[in-house]
């Protein structure tokens, strides 16, 4: 078959069925929903294309440049599409974590602004905000930008519910459950809206990463607050996913099924295997789930999660030994009298320097909680053992970690309960360096 276009390749993927020798659940038909056969290799192709192909004419007409916040897939699909109209783009981005997508996008011709990485603790009060970058770059130049806005804009649901929904629909006489990955949430609530047309009682299922861990493709919960399309009570159930869950189920689709399915897909899957395991259906039920990207993309998170795949030895983390039983959390009006009465009680804030820069407790200096990990893989501790430390995280997940090891150390170690949030709700003042 001829085609004239590379965005006339976008869609109509295949929908494979995943044998029940391979699954292992009974009654189940399982079909995976190859996005990653789209021509730029994810589903976002889908939701770049509805958000774009009403408005590329006058785009490329009056030289606009298009913007967007993106860390991966949406780039490469904008990208592509953009490249073959003559159209420039700027993906404005603090997320890009895998060598190899960052790689593939500069070989694409992507233009990225690439802010300072996140740590892996969400924080809402960080000024730091790609947003922010994207409302300066349309000040600048109102009319010559083009702002995608994938995480609120209508049309990426609305692409998924007018292809991919009606074409899981003309491959099935019915289906009982939807799965599928949330970063934006087109991808889940375009075709669930769909299917439940004609399906009433379809059940759909999203998927994110676990709070302290990272997925690519997909958010945490908290991060998914953050998405404008988001619509909770549209999911029967929200499953959290750790990265060796994920990698486990991405393996599992590669070796068993020819599925080169990426992390995201491996997530879903898993959380499928999960599900039926412990609610096993009891008659012939059929599901969908969606295979978002390749592997290909993905193969240094792999070996830096998981070396074993690749014959090497895995290295122990400081976190493997964490026991829950030990008590650090300190809350802000304790935290008060602690500063007020042991001036030698350092205060040590893990965010990212932005955010440290903008506010935080006084007296407290900046480590970064990417600095303090490394030095903690390599067996290192710069904290005093005779000195109290307290440490500052934005909602007190990563803090309360770093607290617990220090105290199996010996180290007189504390997490301020709920972070600099906490802080500032109690009325606690807050310094800045700006």
């Amino acid at each position: 078959m001829i085609y004239s276009h590379i965005t006339e390749v976008i869609g109509n993927t295949p929908l494979l069925k995943i044998d029940e020798s391979v699954h292992g659940i009974k009654n189940l038909e399982l079909y995976a929903k190859l996005e990653y056969m789209n021509p730029f290799g994810s589903v976002k192709d889908r939701s770049v294309w509805g958000m774009l192909k009403n408005d590329l004419q006058d785009i490329k007409e009056n030289g606009k440049r298009i913007v967007e916040m993106s860390s991966g897939n949406t780039a490469k699909a904008i990208q592509g599409i953009a490249g073959t109209f003559g159209v420039d783009f700027k993906t404005i981005t603090n997320r890009i974590k895998v060598d190899e997508v960052r790689d593939i996008l500069v070989m694409m011709g992507t233009e990225i602004e690439e802010l300072p990485g996140n740590s892996d603790c969400h924080d809402p009060n960080d000024p730091n905000d790609p947003l922010v970058y994207i409302h300066k770059e349309i000040e600048k130049d109102p009319n010559g930008t083009f702002f995608t806005s994938q995480y609120d804009n209508q049309k990426n649901v609305d692409e998924h519910y007018n292809t991919t929904g009606e074409e899981i629909l003309r491959d099935l006489d019915r289906v009982d459950y939807y799965f599928a990955g949330l970063g934006t949430t087109g991808s889940s609530l375009g075709p669930g809206l769909k299917i439940k047309e004609r399906d009433a009682n379809l059940q759909v299922h999203g998927i994110v990463a676990d709070k302290h861990d990272y997925i690519p493709g997909i958010r945490t919960i908290d991060e998914l607050y953050e998405v404008g399309l988001l619509n909770p009570s549209f999911y029967q159930d929200i499953h959290n996913v750790n990265s060796q869950v994920a990698i486990d189920g991405m393996l599992n689709l590669i070796r068993k099924s020819g599925v080169m399915s990426g992390p995201t897909g491996g997530a879903v899957y898993a959380a499928i295997l999960e599900h039926f395991k412990k609610n096993p259906p009891v008659t012939k039920t059929k599901a969908v789930f969606v295979v978002c990207d390749r592997a290909e993309w993905y193969v240094s998170y792999v070996k830096k999660r998981r070396p074993d795949v690749f014959g090497q030895a895995v290295v122990s983390s400081w976190k493997d030994d964490l026991k829950d039983d030990v008590s650090v959390s300190v809350d802000a009006e304790s935290l008060n009298k602690m500063l007020e009465s042991d001036k030698d009680t350092m205060l040590v804030d893990i965010r990212n320097q932005f955010a440290f820069r903008a506010s935080h407790v006084h007296r407290s200096i900046n480590l970064p909680y990417e600095y303090i990990d490394d030095m903690f893989a390599h067996k290192t501790n710069p904290f005093n053992m005779k000195k109290p430390v307290v440490f500052v995280c934005p909602i007190g997940e990563k803090s309360e970690s770093i607290a617990k090891y220090l105290k199996q150390k010996g180290v007189d170690a504390y997490s301020l309960e709920s972070g600099i949030t906490a802080w500032r709700d109690a009325g606690f003042g807050l310094d800045n360096s700006f």
